[in-house]
């Protein structure tokens, strides 16, 4: 996710910025990390 890589938010700021639950940014980023880690081919 741009907002924690480029401006560095942990996810509890990502969640209160974007007004959604911790648990939904967690999943968000995780599974963002996961497409990212398929695109460079990595197992």
């Amino acid at each position: 996710m741009v907002l924690a890589y480029y401006e560095g938010l942990t996810h509890e700021l990502i969640a209160r910025r974007l007004e959604r639950p911790l648990g939904t940014v967690k999943a968000w980023v995780r599974r963002s990390l996961q497409r990212l880690k398929i695109c460079l081919g990595e197992p």
